[in-house]
């Protein structure tokens, strides 16, 4: 009997290791990206948002570092300004572009934040799609010779 009673116990044991290991995300319609299909099964809610179920926190982890990847080449694909850098932090949840004074003045700063938006745009889609989003990020545009902040943005979700 208390074999028996060890068995069923070690299984039970082993069944909530599993389920521990195991990390869910919701992501609202808007944010939903496909990319994470290859890393989790969906499941999609009724207001059209979509639950998904990773196997395990380094298949989630695993997601996020290549996720990450994705979105900043994107996010360096919207760049237009002349003599950029950037760096996504996601973690803090900010991103910083460098651009040149030459690039800066030549597009001017409307054309300047409207690019910064659309770059926070896409970091706001990848924190969207983790755990625990905070739903808003801040882009900085910065002089990439002397690192003078031009302005800051913040980008919200909506």
């Amino acid at each position: 009997m208390k074999r028996v009673i060890c068995l069923i116990l070690a299984v039970l044991m082993m069944a909530v290791l599993f389920t521990g290991c195991k990390v869910k995300t919701t992501v609202a319609p808007e944010y939903v990206d496909d990319f994470v299909n290859n890393y989790a099964t969906p499941e999609i809610e009724e207001d059209g948002a979509v639950t998904y179920e990773f196997e395990s926190k380094k298949k989630y982890e695993e997601f996020l570092f290549d996720y990450h990847e994705v979105i900043e080449e994107e996010s360096n694909v919207k760049i237009e300004s002349v003599g950029q850098y950037s760096y996504y932090n996601p973690e803090v949840t900010e991103v910083i572009v460098g651009i040149t004074p030459e690039s800066y003045e030549e597009l001017g700063e409307e054309a300047v934040k409207a690019e910064a938006q659309e770059v926070g745009k896409e970091a706001l889609r990848f924190q969207m799609n983790t755990k625990n989003p905070k739903g808003e990020l801040t882009v900085t545009y910065r002089n990439a010779n002397t690192s003078e902040e031009y302005f800051t943005i913040t980008v919200k979700a909506e």
